[in-house]
Parts: structure tokens; C-alpha cells; sequence
């Protein structure tokens, strides 16, 4: 009976695959050639206001025309209705605006969906917008400072701002454009991070891009006014693991070695000693649709460590605590898709409703669905949380401020603030306490002006918040 049990058990994980309350459902789509190949081509996925799924091609044409001379291939994007039906506007090949008309030649670099549903296309060199209901251009947008080169996916907030950047390691400004598309200066004037994507929260004040090949994780940007003062690098998320567990306040000074708030480490990059080090290489970052959750898409398993490669991974944007991971590593060009597996994600997208995810695959050249099972809420506030650490006050401050937290149970409580460097500046508390709410005052008068972090750890579970001293 217990043989009998146990197999069971094993059977309902191999057949339901459920990641963080996410069940993977089926594949809604693969680009027809690329079934058992390393195709390097689903690089753009959004949902538009009808519920229909655009899907944008990188180093695969969704269509061509055969001349007398030459093949036209094109790479606009394909457009299906939610139950897998081909619209009869996709693919879209050419975009007509201002009586200029653009043939779509260059491959997808991402797909967004700006405040009123439209899509922004991205492409090396220029961003569109496309019109959801027709499939007709809109607008069209190049910069010179930005350059030909490959772009980011575009980060819309609320107030239909759109951010836009080149993926580059050698710098370049992360711009701001109105909803019309007249630029409003540059969120960043220069960042030298490779980011394929970008994505702002709802108020427009932070942004955050996803660097590849430097193990920086997500970096997260803030701006109190945006479109005025530029955005200053804040912390980053998801940057360092030492045996699975997340420190921010680490930083990556050369190629072998990371310093931390209490230990330099030497990186061992061929994974044979215990601990290991690793890095996330976010190759998509995209928001979810509560908005309280980032989810990154960690690359290929060679390219970062052997536990972690090859997944999705589901952060808290307030605390950068990792919540959950999402599929399961799998990169074998040589076989076909394994249900709920991920080689190279690219790109995120809901439904309306949330209830439903749809994933696209780099590698497979494919879009997975997932359902949302009753274990998951993007709304990080049904966390269950014994303690909660609030924004000081005031801030920004000059040179006091307080900082109020609460606890439900009785533990070793920790308030440490540190430089964005992750030096320790003070220590608040270091003491077990009883269930309550507490304040306790920080003077920064020893210290320089600028960002700094202060961490409330309770029974080695941590929340973190920023600061700004402005003398």
C-alpha cells in the first residue's frame, strides 16, 4: 500500500506541473519548423484589451514573399485570438504612418501594450505603435541617440509614458517619450548594462531593466519626479546567491570575486565546491498584472549555475524577496518540448483577468499557457507576513528620520541601515522583542548625503526599504 502511495504521489507531479500556484496548461503555439530546434525566435509577447495574443519572431521570419530576383522575408508580429486562431490581419508585414510605408524587415526586439491597449513593437532601430483592432501603424519612433542597433522591449506606465533604451554594453541614454511619442529627455542620459527589457511601476517612479552577461540581476532605478529628475540607481534584485539564499546589498567587483555586507566571496564559476556562487541572468523582466510582482526570466543553464538556469522566478518588487520559480530547466535541442519545461524565456503576458500566462520560449520558439491555480496571487499583499516595516518618515530627511515597524511574534529582531554600497552605517536594534509596533529614530548627521537602505530581519526573515538623506 505505501509502494503503492508513494507512486501515486510521483505520478500527480509528473502529469500536473504546478510552479507557484501556476499549472502549465498546454502549448498554445509553436512557429510551424522549429519543433525540435534551437531556432532562437520568440522574442515578443503581449495581450491586447480583446484578449488576443501578439507574438513577435527574432531569427525566424513569420512570412515571405518570393520575387523574380530575391525572397522578402518579413518579421512582423503574428496575432491569434485565445483559442489559437490566426487573425486574419497576422502576420503583419508592412506599417503604413504618415504616408510612409515601412516594410517589417527587421526582427522583433519586444512587444508591449501601451495605456490604451495599443502595441508597441520594438525593432532594431525604431519603436511602433500598432493599432490592436486593425493591425495598422500608428506611430513610429527613432532617435539618434540611441542609435540602429537592437532595442529593449518599452516600459509603459500609468500615465502612458514609455521608456525605451538600446540593448548595449558599451552605454547609451534610457529615454522617455509622452504617450504621443514626443520625447520628454532621458530617464537615464547613460547605462552601460546590457537590458533587453525595461519595465516601470503604475506611478512612472521606478524603473527597472534586466542586464545579461555581467550578473547584475535587476537593477532598480528611482525618480521623484519622473520625466524631470533623472533616475538614480536604487538596489538591485535577485543579483547574488550563495546557496540559494538573496543578499542585495552584494556587489560585484571583478570577475571572481563579490563583496558582501559580511563576507568577500570567491566565485567559483565551475559549480564544484559548496557554497555556490551564481548569478541571475534575466534575458525578460515584466511586471505582473497586480503589479507587485517582477518575474524574471533566468537564461540558459550554461550561462549561469546548474540548479538555477532556465527558469522564470518570481520576486516581491517591494522587499526583493524571491516568492517562487516557474518551470523546469530543460535545454536539449535534440528533443522536443517537455511539458512545463523553459530554455530561454523572452517575454511574459495575462489575460485580462490575470488568470492566465501565457510564456514564450526563445530556444522552443513557442507560447506556453498556464493557468492560475487557487495557491497563487500575484498580489503579494495575501502573502502571510508575521512582521511589517514601513517607510520612514520623513523622507527624504535632514539629518533624523523614524522608523516604524511592526511585529506578531516574539524573536530576535534586527535593524540595520546601510550605504549603497551595503556598508553597515548603524545598527538600530539587535535584540529578541515582544509582538508590537516600534519607532526608532536614525541621525545621519555623521554620514554622507545620499540613498540608503535600512533592513528589519526577524528570525532571519528580511524586509528592506530605501532612504534619502538631503542635507
Amino acid at each position: 500500500m505505501r509502494k503503492l502511495l508513494i507512486f501515486s504521489l510521483f505520478l500527480v507531479v509528473l502529469t500536473t506541473f504546478v510552479f507557484g500556484g501556476w499549472e502549465f496548461e498546454s502549448v498554445f503555439y509553436t512557429e510551424p519548423g522549429t519543433e525540435i530546434t534551437n531556432a532562437y525566435g520568440a522574442h515578443g509577447i503581449a495581450v491586447d484589451p480583446a484578449g488576443n495574443i501578439w507574438f513577435g519572431m527574432y531569427n525566424y521570419p513569420t512570412d515571405s514573399t518570393v520575387t523574380a530576383t530575391d525572397t522578402i522575408y518579413y518579421y512582423g508580429p503574428r496575432v491569434f485570438d485565445p483559442s489559437g486562431t490566426e487573425l486574419s490581419m497576422s502576420p503583419i508585414k508592412m506599417l503604413t504612418i504618415d504616408g510612409v510605408t515601412d516594410t517589417l524587415f527587421s526582427s522583433c526586439r519586444g512587444l508591449a501594450t501601451d495605456k490604451d491597449g495599443n502595441i508597441l513593437l520594438t525593432v532594431s532601430g525604431a519603436l511602433y505603435r500598432i493599432n490592436y483592432q486593425t493591425g495598422e501603424g500608428m506611430n513610429k519612433y527613432v532617435s539618434t541617440d540611441i542609435g540602429t542597433g537592437s532595442w529593449t522591449k518599452a516600459g509603459v506606465d500609468a500615465e502612458g509614458r514609455i521608456f525605451i533604451a538600446k540593448v548595449v554594453p558599451g552605454g547609451g541614454p534610457i529615454k522617455i517619450l509622452n504617450h504621443d511619442f514626443t520625447e520628454l529627455g532621458n530617464a537615464v542620459s547613460s547605462w552601460s548594462q546590457i537590458c533587453r527589457a525595461l519595465q516601470v511601476s503604475a506611478d512612472g517612479k521606478d524603473l527597472y531593466t534586466g542586464s545579461t552577461w555581467n550578473g547584475k540581476g535587476i537593477i532598480h532605478f528611482h525618480s521623484d519626479i519622473p520625466g524631470v529628475l533623472e533616475y538614480t540607481p536604487v538596489d538591485t534584485i535577485g543579483n547574488r546567491y550563495i546557496e540559494g539564499v538573496l543578499d542585495t546589498t552584494w556587489i560585484y567587483t571583478s570577475d571572481t570575486t563579490i563583496v558582501g555586507t559580511d563576507t568577500t566571496i570567491t566565485i567559483d564559476t565551475t559549480f564544484t565546491t559548496e557554497p555556490y556562487y551564481s548569478v541571475l541572468w534575466p534575458e525578460d523582466i515584466t511586471i505582473g498584472p497586480e503589479g507587485k510582482v517582477i518575474y524574471a526570466a533566468n537564461t540558459q543553464g550554461e550561462w549561469s549555475d546548474k540548479y538555477r538556469g532556465s527558469r522564470w522566478l518570481a520576486f516581491d518588487l517591494e522587499t526583493g524577496e524571491e516568492l517562487y520559480t516557474i518551470g523546469t530547466p530543460e535545454f536539449d535541442p535534440e528533443k522536443p518540448y517537455v511539458n512545463g519545461a523553459i530554455w530561454n524565456g523572452r517575454g511574459a503576458a495575462w489575460s485580462a483577468d490575470g488568470n492566465t500566462m501565457y510564456l514564450i520560449d526563445f530556444g522552443y520558439c513557442n507560447i506556453t499557457k498556464w493557468s492560475k491555480t487557487a495557491a497563487v496571487d500575484d498580489n503579494v499583499g495575501n502573502i502571510v507576513r508575521t512582521f511589517s516595516l514601513y517607510q520612514n518618515f520623513p523622507n527624504p530627511f535632514n539629518p533624523t528620520t523614524t522608523i516604524p515597524f511592526t511585529i506578531e511574534n516574539s524573536g530576535l529582531i534586527k535593524l540595520i541601515v546601510y550605504d549603497m554600497l551595503g556598508h553597515e552605517v548603524a545598527t538600530l536594534v539587535n535584540k529578541k522583542m515582544n509582538p508590537g509596533s516600534y519607532k526608532f529614530e536614525f541621525d545621519a548627521t555623521q554620514h554622507a548625503t545620499g540613498m540608503y537602505i535600512y533592513r528589519l530581519t526577524v528570525d532571519g526573515k528580511q524586509m528592506a526599504k530605501k532612504m534619502l538623506y538631503v542635507k
